[in-house]
């Protein structure tokens, strides 16, 4: 039978061995195991969101995921109480304190080095699953054992659906952007995945998938290693998906599980107004890595050429708010990005 999904130097956490767990303040915890339902270790970190990630983790634990699921939390010294906070609201969550706001790569990774589970769930702090939507995730990466992530479907809780799937960058998919934009037709911008064609309604192999809610298989993880800490936030996910797909594993998208996210709560108080320059540069830095300088200006030069059109193309509709986000894309793409990626301030 045909598939539905068609066809189509790096940071390795220290993990204890499966079948082990971890001890904590000289307490050995007990593996989980049941032969009914898969045990997936739910990975949350955080950084000054103490409600909202209460409340998000208890629709977790309040809802039927069809898995067994556990929460590890990483806190990024957070100064909101966010540890006490879950304590007290969520005791059925493992939190574990950092010492230092070290970035959402490495608290992935501090989860991951604490996770004994096959599966892996990376959720960001303010979202939840709907019922049942673990539980199918695991079903369909069961299927396919190439499959290193399986990504839900992401709506806002009001339900406005989340553009979360994405092509990787290139030149030419830029060039394609900056000459032809909304003249390029209709199945050729829904195969490319590009906002306001792709409506993330049927399942497909996709390049990559943003890390706001991400089912990882373990033994993926174990292959490719954890997320590049060298990015503080933002563009991790493109790179794990990068290298994943350079060892021959896939990132899949499932439109029938559900997860509901507020969006950016912790990148908003971070980075503020500067998010998209922040999330930008992160994506010119991986690109550079990747493709050397010759292929990069190639690529600048490309986004700078379409951001230029769009921002005329706002300021004379007299739209402030539009010629800002293109003034970003274009301030973005003309500023240097080497080295680590670090946090303002």
């Amino acid at each position: 039978m045909k598939s539905r999904y068609g066809a189509a130097g790096w940071y390795r956490p220290a993990r204890v061995p499966h079948g082990r767990e971890p001890s904590q303040n000289g307490v050995r915890r007990t593996p989980v195991t049941s032969h009914e339902e898969p045990v997936v270790d739910v990975a949350v970190v955080t950084w000054n969101t103490a409600e909202l990630t209460a409340s998000a983790l208890r629709h977790l634990f309040d809802s039927d995921q069809g898995a067994r699921v556990r929460a590890l939390v990483h806190d990024n010294a957070s100064n909101d109480g966010t540890v006490d906070v879950l304590a007290r609201l969520v005791p059925e969550a493992d939190v574990e304190r950092g010492s230092a706001n070290t970035g959402f790569a490495s608290g992935v990774n501090r989860i991951l080095a604490r996770s004994t589970a096959a599966w892996v769930f990376v959720l960001n702090s303010d979202a939840w699953p709907e019922p049942g939507a673990i539980g199918r995730l695991v079903e369909v990466a069961s299927r396919h054992p190439r499959a290193a992530v399986v990504a839900p479907r992401i709506e806002r809780p009001d339900g406005t659906l989340e553009h979360s799937t994405h092509p990787f960058p290139s030149v030419r998919l830029a060039w394609l952007l900056a000459t032809q934009g909304s003249r390029i037709p209709a199945a050729r911008a829904e195969e490319l995945m590009l906002e306001g064609s792709w409506n993330h309604d049927r399942p497909r192999r996709v390049d990559w998938a943003v890390g706001a809610a991400l089912l990882m298989r373990r033994s993926a993880i174990d292959d490719v290693g954890g997320f590049d800490e060298r990015f503080f936030m933002y563009t991790e996910d493109v790179e794990w998906a990068w290298r994943a797909r350079k060892r021959g594993w896939e990132v899949l998208f499932e439109p029938s599980a559900v997860v509901r996210h507020v969006g950016n709560a912790s990148g908003v108080k971070r980075y503020g107004g500067a998010r998209t320059r922040a999330y930008l540069k992160n994506t010119y830095r991986f690109f550079a890595r990747e493709h050397g300088p010759a292929q990069t200006l190639a690529y600048r030069t490309a986004n700078l050429v379409g951001c230029l059109r769009l921002y005329r193309r706002a300021k004379r509709a007299g739209d402030a708010e539009r010629s800002r986000f293109w003034r970003d894309h274009i301030l973005a793409a003309l500023t240097p990005a080497l080295g680590r990626d670090r946090p303002p301030g």
